[in-house]
């Protein structure tokens, strides 16, 4: 029975993350998320098996139906990731309250990675909306203090970095969306996991620059950045656990 309702998570996971893509998409563009989706470059509307995941795809051999330019292939990996993360979540949490939590982790922040990769931008209605349940959940909780102090502190900390680079090199360090961002994930991971997620996305966001030279004049964070909350989420405790081992060698 496990097994079923992760694959039907997985189904599901994809279908959301479909989705996601085009209010990732669209939102910065201004355009309206309703009516059914079009080919970017020739703008004639996909059918329905189209806009299956994966399956539309497979059936076009990754080209328009309708003018036969090439689909990024971004969009089914995308789709597929989609689908494996809500799956996971499902595996190690089952329905439970975490569970819920790491839906609305992987829902703001898939969005606001796509908003990221295509515009240079995050959407900060998309963070606003998804922070009030997360709200509702840690005072259901009894622990609302612990998060308040989280999400205060991380975008304290950044804010206040920012401005003291800003004033040494007249550069901007990190964008005001990276920033308020933590506002958001500061409701998801305790303090400590916090900054936890902001060094591992810190360090994958310097590897990303050393290897990709040609695109220096910006680099995407927020994609590592919820990388670095994902893993912070699930696998936190055990990675502190295991630094400090460590230090005592």
């Amino acid at each position: 029975m496990t097994a079923l309702i992760a694959i039907i998570m997985c189904l599901y996971g994809m279908v959301f993350i479909s989705f996601f893509d085009v209010v990732g998409t669209r939102l910065p563009r201004s355009e309206s998320l309703l009516g059914r989706s079009h080919c970017e470059h020739c703008h004639v509307q996909l059918r329905f098996i189209d806009v299956i995941p994966l399956v539309g795809y497979i059936v076009n051999r990754g080209k328009c139906a309708s003018c036969k330019t090439k689909i990024p292939f971004y969009h089914p990996v995308i789709e597929l990731i989609g689908g494996l993360v809500f799956m996971t979540a499902y595996l190690i949490d089952g329905f439970s309250i975490s569970f819920w939590v790491a839906v609305i982790m992987i829902s703001v922040l898939m969005i606001e990675t796509i908003a990221d990769l295509r515009y240079q931008v995050v959407i900060d209605r998309i963070w606003m909306i998804g922070i009030i349940p997360l709200i509702v959940i840690r005072i259901f909780q009894g622990v609302w203090l612990t998060y308040l102090i989280s999400s205060l502190s991380l975008f304290t900390f950044l804010f206040v970095l920012s401005l003291m680079y800003h004033k040494v090199t007249k550069k901007e360090a990190l964008g005001g969306g990276d920033i308020k961002l933590y506002l958001f994930i500061g409701w998801i991971l305790t303090p400590v996991a916090s900054f936890l997620s902001l060094f591992i996305g810190a360090i994958l966001g310097l590897i990303y620059s050393i290897f990709n030279k040609k695109h220096q004049n910006y680099i995407p964070l927020v994609p590592f950045l919820s990388l670095g909350v994902y893993l912070s989420y699930y696998f936190g405790a055990w990675l502190i656990d295991g630094y400090l081992a460590w230090l005592r060698m």
